[in-house]
């Protein structure tokens, strides 16, 4: 925090005797500026000295180079040549850090355009050096009310600033710039842009802090509001002259302005100035409020642009969510599969035959031998043959040969009534299961999706009325019912059961052989198989266990969760470019507020921690809105599916860590944009 000091202007230089002249409070020597393209240098070998106290009016036409005297005495722009120095210190060689908080702690800005922050309170605004300041929140309410209050917006403090008067806005300003105790204020047209009666209470006000010991460098182009100076020069082509003093008008209460480096007796008692504080003392209130009253400066901006808020954090939250129900419900879905495969690999052993002319003709017995061979084996609690034909292989259609087929693929199945019984096949009755081994029926029975897709009806008991029937490769075939899968049959869904009369020349495929044995003893039975089949070739016959499966499985739902994670960091990714782009955007709208903080001392690194702070807290909201988003997806479609959801410890704590570090990577840019304005030229603009 810094205030003007009641110290002799000696002391803020170095090495001094007693006797030495005082040392001027501003000092300009030769300061030239310039800017590419323009005809002649804004300033022109200027040479300036303000002392403590001093009233000092710059007048000139638009274009003389009035601004940017201002700008370079206030630290906001540098010279290309000369010497500035501020309280006897030489600023050419000054890095930005030490600019910031000289410019902080010595001078407070009056700007033509109020550039108060319009969203915020008149509390928040007119507090707002002193945040930068790191003054503690008491004493900083304190100091804002007080300034306030003599400015006559006492009334005013929980009002937003947009809904304030040009005059009260004026006000306002002076109240951010005197409430700092600045040693300097600079006003720069501060009555520009006001009518004539808000134009003199500004100027009251102007004349007032001067009478309190204030040092007012004010810039106009108008001959009256100069007159209440103590001195004026003129700058023209940015060359800088000395003009006579003016007469001393008197103030509002009838005292007489002070002269330069004095203090008026009649000045009020309740100064603005008000003590001054050590700079050791400030250092804890700086280490103290810094996270807070940062964390806060970005709470308070995203809540002032609540719709842009909300849509930057529903980017994040689609991208992390999406992500968290991607890789919930991949993990889900291989749970379930994994669980039906560990289950039938308990005891679920398939033994594939060699094909072999006339092997499904309904009078060949050598599939149902094979089957009462492995049923007579040890630990085998039962055995069935079943047989699939692919639907490119058959033609099956509705109403007659030659229609086309229906869109879903639908398959040809023949099996054994003790497959049915193994694989839990829905059929009606026992007769029905008994047909399946009867050499001359000719039925079929339909699955759900298959009856559906021939536009069959799908009734609760599974059983047809007579006159139902599709053609099966040019041959029309009664449909008996419905048949209803099982998870132990899922290349079932959408197929046709087949009696073996109706299988005799359709299609090709080799018969498997399914063996249901205890739990526990499919590999045993597995090795014993081939033997009980073809003894004196048991090469001959394949033989595997769903066990087998499971390393497939393992690869397939790596493979599938790899996919389906890179496919939500794309999603993820496209969130950032879009948070990222909305916030570079907000950089552009935002110039003038930037210039402004720069102006009452933010650095650079506090800007950029400003914008980082924001990513990071709509990087947070959006990655807690997408992890509960994510979990109710993934609840919902296990729920939908008769899954049990699968929902991976970390899932929230991952969500949270995405949404952070999608929110600070997409302010890097933005925050780096913005630390880097300058705030001369956005003054300027």
């Amino acid at each position: 925090m810094s205030e003007r000091s009641d110290v002799p202007a000696a002391a803020e230089a170095p090495d001094r005797r007693p006797d030495d002249p005082p040392v001027p409070l501003l000092e300009l020597a030769g300061v030239r500026k310039a800017f590419a393209g323009a005809q002649r240098p804004a300033l022109d070998s200027v040479d300036l000295t303000v002392h403590a106290g001093e009233f000092v009016a710059i007048v000139g036409p638009s274009g003389s180079g009035k601004s940017t005297l201002l700008n370079v005495v206030g630290l906001l722009d540098r010279p290309d040549s000369g010497i500035y120095r501020v309280r006897g210190r030489d600023t050419t060689g000054m890095g930005e850090g030490e600019r910031d908080r000289l410019r902080s702690e010595t001078f407070g800005f009056v700007f033509q355009s109020s550039h108060v922050l319009s969203e915020e309170s008149v509390a928040v605004n007119a507090a707002l050096g002193l945040r930068i300041q790191r003054v503690p929140p008491v004493e900083r309410d304190a100091r804002a009310g007080e300034t306030l209050r003599l400015l006559g917006l006492g009334h005013r403090l929980g009002s937003r600033a947009k809904l304030l008067s040009g005059g009260e806005r004026q006000r306002l300003a002076i109240a951010r710039a005197v409430a700092t105790r600045p040693r300097v204020v600079l006003a720069d047209e501060p009555t520009g842009n006001l009518d004539t009666e808000n134009g003199r209470i500004v100027v009251e006000h102007l004349r007032r802090l001067h009478a309190e010991g204030t040092t007012i460098l004010l810039i106009t182009h108008d001959p009256g509001v100069a007159a209440v100076a103590d001195r004026q020069v003129r700058i023209a082509d940015g060359v800088l002259t000395e003009l006579t003093l003016a007469a001393v008008p008197p103030t509002a209460s009838g005292t007489t302005t002070a002269r330069p480096g004095t203090l008026d007796a009649a000045a009020p008692a309740a100064r603005v100035a008000g003590p001054r504080r050590d700079r050791a003392d400030r250092h804890g209130p700086r280490r103290a409020w810094a996270v807070v009253d940062d964390a806060v400066d970005a709470l308070s901006s995203l809540s002032s642009r609540f719709l842009r808020t909300v849509l930057l954090m529903a980017a994040f939250a689609v991208g992390v969510g999406g992500l968290l129900a991607a890789l919930g419900l991949t993990q889900t879905a291989t749970a379930q599969v994994g669980a039906r495969l560990t289950a039938a690999a308990l005891d679920e052993v398939v033994v594939t035959v060699p094909q072999a002319e006339g092997l499904l003709d309904p009078g060949d017995r050598r599939l149902a031998d094979w089957t009462a061979d492995l049923a007579a084996l040890p630990r085998v609690l039962g055995a069935g043959h079943v047989v699939q034909v692919a639907p490119a292989d058959v033609e099956i259609t509705r109403n007659g040969p030659g229609e086309p087929e229906p869109p879903a693929a639908i398959s040809l199945v023949g099996a054994s009534a003790s497959y049915t019984r193994l694989a839990e096949l829905g059929l009606p009755s026992e007769t029905a299961r008994a047909l399946l081994d009867a050499p001359d029926a000719r039925l079929v029975w339909a699955t759900p999706a298959a009856a559906q897709a021939l536009h069959l009806p799908v009734p609760e008991s599974g059983v047809l009325a007579p006159g139902y029937r599709v053609w099966i490769g040019g041959t029309a075939v009664d449909v008996a019912g419905i048949v209803r899968t099982t998870e132990r049959t899922p290349t079932l869904t959408t197929a046709l059961l087949a009696t073996p009369a109706v299988l005799t020349g359709v299609g090709q495929a080799a018969p498997e052989l399914v063996v249901r044995t205890e739990t526990g003893f499919p590999y045993p039975v597995s090795q014993a198989a081939p033997l009980a089949i073809a003894p004196e070739a048991p090469g001959s016959v394949s033989v595997r266990t769903v066990a087998d499966l499971r390393e497939l499985r393992a690869g397939v739902a790596d493979d599938l969760g790899a996919f389906v994670g890179v496919l939500s960091a794309v999603l993820l990714v496209l969130a950032v470019i879009s948070a990222s782009t909305a916030m570079y955007l907000s950089v552009q709208s935002r110039t003038s507020e930037i210039a402004l903080r720069r102006a009452i001392g933010s650095s650079r690194g506090l800007i950029a921690r400003l914008f980082l702070l924001e990513g990071t807290l709509i990087g947070l909201a959006g990655g807690a809105v997408g992890s509960a988003v994510g979990t109710a997806v993934i609840l919902a479609v296990s729920q939908s599916r008769g899954w049990a959801a699968v929902l991976p410890p970390t899932a929230v704590p991952l969500a949270l860590a995405l949404g952070l570090a999608a929110g600070v990577v997409s302010a890097l840019y933005p925050a780096w944009m913005a630390s880097r304005q300058r705030p001369a030229d956005a003054l300027r603009g």
